[in-house]
């Protein structure tokens, strides 16, 4: 997985290749859990059979979905 923030003008500011090793700690996934509103567990789960974009995508879905509700 490749990690990038990106800038203004769609300019790349950092980059990292996550290849699943010790390197992933770069992400907090217990803060990222929280601000996407779900367990950490679940989070990883959904990761594991979905692949992280998909799951952010999910959970930010979800998140929508409650507080248009």
């Amino acid at each position: 997985m490749k990690l990038a923030l990106i800038g203004t003008g769609n300019m790349p500011l950092m980059q990292w290749i996550l290849d699943g090793t010790n390197d992933d700690t770069i992400i907090n996934m217990s803060a990222l859990a929280r601000r996407l509103g779900c367990s950490r567990s679940s989070l990883l789960d959904r990761i594991q059979n979905h692949g992280f974009d998909s799951a952010v995508r999910h959970y930010l879905n979800e998140k929508r979905r409650k507080m248009i509700n």
